[in-house]
């Protein structure tokens, strides 16, 4: 059966609530793994490295959201969502975020787009890998570091 595009659409919002638990501190650490697949791809300005869906993949990611806190990111929403079917059970997502950040007392909307390859499984659709751009680059041109 295709990857419709509302099935990627509720992804998607499945996955930016785990982000926003993840930014409030309260990661359900099992719903935050069933996102993913059992083994997964990044890639980024840095390269590209893989890895397992493990417990040592949440404690990663778990001291991401701790680094967004500590430079005021409050929240974050799907802006948009562009999809791109490669076969019956796997799909190219290019997604579009808006992350509202405060300093100094003042709000500041940061706008970036990350891919996302998606497979179903058993009628599941999980992560199996992601391409980011320079997060980094992003936040200082925005002077959040």
């Amino acid at each position: 059966m295709t990857i419709s595009t509302s099935e990627v659409e509720q992804f998607f919002e499945r996955y930016a609530q785990a982000f926003r638990d993840g930014l409030d501190g309260t990661l359900d650490e099992e719903f935050f793994r069933s996102l993913f697949s059992t083994q997964y791809i990044a890639a980024g300005p840095k390269g590209v490295m893989a890895g397992d869906n493990d417990h040592a993949f949440v404690e990663r990611i778990s001291k991401g959201y701790e680094r967004y806190r500590q430079i005021g990111n409050k929240a974050v929403t799907v802006s948009e969502i562009e999809m791109h079917s490669i076969d019956e059970t796997h799909c190219l997502v290019h997604v579009g975020w808006s992350s509202e950040f405060e300093k100094d007392g003042r709000r500041i909307d940061v706008p970036f787009t990350n891919a996302y390859l998606l497979e179903q499984n058993d009628g599941l659709l999980k992560v199996f890998g992601w391409i980011t751009g320079d997060e980094v680059q992003l936040l200082k041109d925005n002077g959040l570091v």
